[in-house]
């Protein structure tokens, strides 16, 4: 009978870590529509943007945030921990549920859009949208995501 129950419990304990996982992919890709456009508007209108991210409350309300040092151009690495600090703090005191932190990188020879998103069920990855910026427009290469660090929702 105890065999019986343990594997009940383990059976729903992986049941609802599935679904907080599939709860954290669909709110993780909420914040990742809201932000993608906003760094495509970003890059046609001034061909650069400084790192900036979206957050999720607990009751679903989408926050965006842009960071400052203080300096005219600052490091986009200054800018990128200042939000990454905010964010762990506010995980720590459950003040979010879900992160996205989107910066411009080069990746394998290529400009790229990274999203780092972080949800607190432990779902975390990194999105790259590889782009080229021509004179007239934004084109859009293949995405691909790869794991997340997990910096955010300890």
């Amino acid at each position: 009978m105890r065999i019986k129950l343990a594997a009940i419990f383990l059976l729903l304990s992986f049941s609802c870590f599935g679904s907080n996982m599939e709860q954290g992919k669909v709110e993780t890709q909420k914040l990742f529509d809201a932000v993608l456009p906003i760094a495509q508007q970003l890059l046609l209108e001034n061909e650069e943007f400084f790192p900036f991210g979206e957050i999720m409350k607990p009751n679903g309300e989408q926050v965006n945030l842009s960071a400052s040092n203080g300096e005219d151009s600052p490091k986009s690495s200054d800018l990128i921990d200042l939000l990454k600090n905010h964010y762990i703090e506010a995980a720590q005191s459950n003040e979010i549920i879900a992160s996205a932190l989107v910066y411009d990188v080069v990746v394998n020879g290529s400009d790229s859009i990274a999203v780092d998103l972080d949800h607190v069920s432990g779902y975390s990855v990194t999105v790259v949208v590889p782009y080229e910026l021509t004179e007239t427009e934004l084109i859009i290469g293949q995405m691909f995501t790869v794991k997340g660090k997990r910096l955010i929702f300890k």
